[in-house]
């Protein structure tokens, strides 16, 4: 099964998080009263990274560990230090608390981040701006942090389910904002030739789906609007995940010469296109068992945890930040290393305050390299919120869905056994004691 948005359909970056932050900005001048000064702050590309959490209270963008640890703060643009965050977060954590923070899950967030942190820098740099601790005032009106990401959001919500106006341009103009995949429809023709049945399954409203797929997979002509739907055995829109993965919403069919909604009980004929539902009844009627299936998709929680949790498909997160991550991580392998090292010494001397900064210059270093806001998985060589929860819930992860044509059908990705520390030293001491045991053979057999 394939997600659409972001894993069958790649949108161009930085084209499509620009448009998005431009939408954004124009939204909150024309509708929300923001002076029309904002509309001249640009889209930094270098500086959002997926995965950080905005605190609606401090106006802060968090990176945390799993256990709510904050490795990075940022404050607009600025970078806090240590000492900083302590002062605002007693023991430098922040739990999840969902009244106060914000997690920008997907590749879509990626808009917002940037836009919370430019108006944020932009208007606390202004000379009559007083700046506060939730927010400022400014000629005589206070504004909160919180307020200023409410009307983002209201923003980001308004043109991907009120006006449209994000997937309308992107349809006006999908060579500007979409990546067409050569190897995507022979990928997909090769699984359903094995026997296999593919499925797409989207969030995303039959109009939208339609426009998209068939430009990834319809008649370069366009003279077949629908060919694109013999690639698959279902499709389903409306899916409304996360909550597909529990409850679901009423099944209904599409009925795809007009576009229009109908009972199960309609009896209609054409391409299997349904609406809404839930895994359980999806499952059932592509014949399969929960095992059975795999899901590929880009969404961390809605695609992969809500999906592992509470049903048995398999999961293959999309990752389309991957391929920079890589090519990042090997530039500064050794840095990694130094990292570590430093690390070991603080342990065995914590009143090393040299050391402490050269640690703190270290890990600003790798961070830069990856973008403003530092590596997607990572801060310096601990596993950031969303690094972590990629470990324990993504069965396999890539950078495109593309990259499956590259592997045989029959595949089976099989990951290292996690050793814990003390099995780790085993091992250590084993292959420690196996080469002195072959220096001492070897010593014995160049005497003889």
């Amino acid at each position: 099964g394939f997600d659409m948005d972001y894993t069958l359909c790649e949108y161009m970056s930085p084209e499509f998080d620009e448009l998005a932050f431009n939408l954004a900005k124009q939204f909150i001048v024309d509708n929300l009263g923001y002076p029309e000064e904002i509309l001249g702050i640009s889209y930094d590309p270098q500086f959002p990274v997926r995965g950080l959490w905005f605190d609606r209270n401090t106006g802060n963008l968090l990176k945390v560990d799993q256990f709510g640890k904050i490795l990075d703060c940022q404050h607009g643009f600025r970078i806090l230090n240590s000492e900083e965050i302590k002062s605002t977060y007693p023991g430098k954590i922040q739990r999840k608390d969902e009244k106060r923070i914000f997690v920008m899950n997907t590749v879509f967030n990626l808009a917002e981040t940037c836009l919370v942190a430019a108006l944020i820098h932009h208007f606390e740099s202004k000379d009559d701006t007083e700046c506060r601790a939730t927010g400022w005032v400014r000629a005589g009106k206070e504004v909160t942090f919180a307020q200023v990401f409410k009307d983002i959001r209201s923003a980001i919500d308004d043109m991907h389910v009120d006006s449209l106006l994000l997937k309308k341009t992107c349809i006006a103009n999908l060579t500007k904002y979409v990546k067409k995949d050569d190897r995507l429809p022979g990928m997909l023709e090769r699984i359903r030739a094995s026997g296999r049945k593919t499925f797409l399954l989207t969030n995303s409203d039959w109009w939208y789906t339609k426009h998209i797929m068939t430009y990834l997979l319809g008649d370069e002509d366009r003279t077949n609007q629908d060919n694109w739907l013999s690639y698959f055995d279902m499709v389903v829109v409306d899916s409304c995940k996360p909550r597909f993965f529990s409850t679901g919403t009423p099944l209904q069919r599409v009925d795809t010469s007009t576009s229009t909604l109908v009972p199960l009980s309609a009896g209609i004929s054409g391409p299997e296109v349904y609406s809404g539902g839930n895994h359980t009844t999806i499952t059932s009627m592509l014949g399969a068992k929960g095992p059975d299936v795999i899901y590929a998709g880009d969404h961390l929680l809605a695609d992969v945890i809500k999906c592992r949790k509470l049903c048995e498909w398999r999961t293959l997160l999309i990752v389309p930040e991957l391929l920079h991550e890589l090519e990042v991580t090997q530039k500064n392998f050794g840095l990694l290393s130094q990292l570590s090292k430093f690390e070991a010494v603080l342990a065995d001397n914590p009143d090393l305050g040299e050391l402490k900064m050269r640690l703190w210059d270290a890990v600003n270093e790798l961070n830069k390299d990856f973008g403003g806001s530092g590596s997607l998985f990572r801060s310096g060589n601990k596993l950031s919120y969303f690094g972590s929860q990629v470990m324990i819930w993504a069965d396999v992860y890539t950078g495109t869905v593309n990259n499956l044509a590259s592997y045989d059908l029959e595949q089976r990705f099989v990951m290292d056994t996690v050793k814990l520390p003390h099995e780790k030293d085993i091992e250590e001491d084993f292959i420690r004691s196996g080469m002195s045991s072959s220096l001492a053979n070897d010593s014995i057999e160049s005497m003889q």
